[in-house]
């Protein structure tokens, strides 16, 4: 019998049921552009998201129909689905999927003709290539090269091509034989669905700024709540141990007489006679006094002293090395 002629083909409704079915049954839809993705590299991919996420390669057409059948804000994603689209439907965290994605990509070659997307810098120094048609191969792409030591080396950093030129053959040649691969292959996230569609740029996180924003920002709320006095559980030690402080040192600068700060008292107390005594005539001090004061004399002259003979041995030092840097040049002269 032939078909009703409008409807569609048995295996293209099945398809649409079979997408509807795994959307439904995962938290998080995820679209990607497979395009360039070598085939390798795709089973790969479907092997690391196994147990965590489903994969599938779909026809847009398709996609959309089942979008639009299950509705519920999925069919934002129609406009986001260009190029060749897979679908990758999990539950995990939109940004833990799109991380995994991107850690998933592999370093690729420029080719010969194309237009580059990014900028390719050579940087100066040592290469494993030996002297020979490799440094030929390289200065004719424009790379500063030489022989030094029997190897190849880059003597100044240069960019060999910028993001939108054409890439030269010989340029293309001369980066294969360095092993530079400046661009990266894998699956490029399109947009992701979580009750809103996000998109790579809001998905694209630095991950060690933010732990930075975060360690500044407990920074500054510990200290604003050790301030204000506002207690929680990572506050009441400091507040205790600067409660303790500022109670000791009003204790000790008010003259209170309490047990743990006598001793403090009593010190303060005979540096202040000392200093007091200091000013007096020597007649009006008696013999114990005057043997206190000459013994602080004594300490201070000592210590004046040894700071004294600590520059000393800093000078010595610096005058030895001084001499031996001029033995140094002597002995390379003659």
């Amino acid at each position: 019998m032939s078909a009703i002629k409008g409807t569609p083909p048995r295996w293209k409704v099945e398809r649409v049921e079979e997408l509807k079915k795994i959307i439904s049954s995962h938290r998080i839809l995820a679209l990607a552009n497979f395009e360039k993705v070598p085939a390798s590299l795709m089973q790969k991919i479907k092997r690391e998201l196994k147990g965590s996420a489903e994969l599938r390669v779909v026809k847009k057409t398709l996609l959309n129909l089942a979008l639009d059948s299950i509705g519920s804000g999925y069919e934002k994603l129609k406009e986001y689905a260009k190029g060749q689209v897979a679908i990758i439907a999990t539950n995990e965290n939109p940004f833990k999927i799109y991380k995994k994605l991107e850690s998933l990509k592999i370093d690729s070659p420029l080719k010969p003709n194309q237009i580059s997307p990014v900028d390719v810098v050579v940087n100066e120094g040592p290469t494993s290539l030996p002297p020979g048609p490799a440094m030929a191969e390289l200065q004719m792409a424009g790379i500063p090269a030489a022989v030094e030591k029997g190897k190849v080396v880059i003597r100044s950093k240069a960019t060999v091509v910028k993001a939108g030129e054409v890439v030269r053959p010989e340029v293309a040649k001369a980066l294969e034989k360095l092993n530079i691969k400046p661009l990266k292959v894998g699956l490029e996230t399109l947009a992701v669905y979580d009750g809103v569609v996000l998109t790579p740029d809001l998905l694209k996180i630095d991950e060690e700024a933010i732990l930075k924003d975060f360690q500044n920002a407990y920074r500054i709320a510990m200290n604003l709540a050790v301030n204000c006095c506002y207690v929680t559980k990572e506050t009441a030690e400091i507040l205790l141990i600067k409660g303790f402080m500022d109670a000791r040192n009003l204790a000790i600068n008010a003259g209170i007489f309490e047990r743990d700060v006598m001793p403090d008292l009593l010190m303060k107390a005979h540096t202040q006679m000392l200093s007091l005594a200091s000013t007096l005539p020597p007649e009006a001090l008696d013999d114990e006094l005057k043997a206190l004061i000459k013994r602080e004399e004594v300490k201070q002259t000592e210590k004046v002293e040894e700071k004294k003979e600590e520059e000393k041995d800093e000078k010595d030092k610096e005058e030895r090395k001084e001499e031996e840097a001029l033995e140094g040049l002597a002995s390379l002269f003659g």
